[in-house]
């Protein structure tokens, strides 16, 4: 399920950045074409060459925003089946059955003493006592 949510996420991101990328080449353009002519707006030099810094400041500005929402949008977007996949948790497999050992329930189980410790070397016959 969580493999649907990613697949459609990233078509999500796919569309969203056609759009974005859209908006960003539509700026770029009318907003350079509105920079370079900006003699036609005005005949003095310097109210021409301050209104091409002006507008060509303000399309660089455009510009960078139109890169920002496109990134935090796709983020959001990608958060959604991330958020989702980690609330649902790992489905993991159950690790494979040894065959050499039995299982018991907890009922079945019996407490085993201690081996006795292996012999010491040295005297088998205990000393006489005094």
């Amino acid at each position: 399920m969580t493999r649907v949510l990613w697949v459609f996420a990233w078509i999500a991101v796919a569309i969203w950045s056609l759009v974005a990328f859209s908006a960003y080449g539509l700026l770029d353009l009318f907003g350079g074409l509105l920079a370079r002519n900006a003699d036609t707006l005005a005949s003095e030099p310097g109210t021409v060459e301050w209104l091409f810094w002006i507008t060509n400041g303000l399309k660089n500005i455009g510009l960078t925003a139109i890169l920002l929402v496109w990134g935090l949008v796709s983020l959001a977007i990608l958060a959604v089946p991330w958020t989702l996949s980690r609330l649902a948790g790992r489905a993991t497999a159950p690790p494979p059955r040894d065959p050499r050992f039995v299982e018991l329930s907890p009922d079945e189980y019996r407490t085993v003493g201690n081996p006795p410790p292996p012999p010491r070397p040295g005297r088998l016959v205990e000393p006489p006592r005094r």
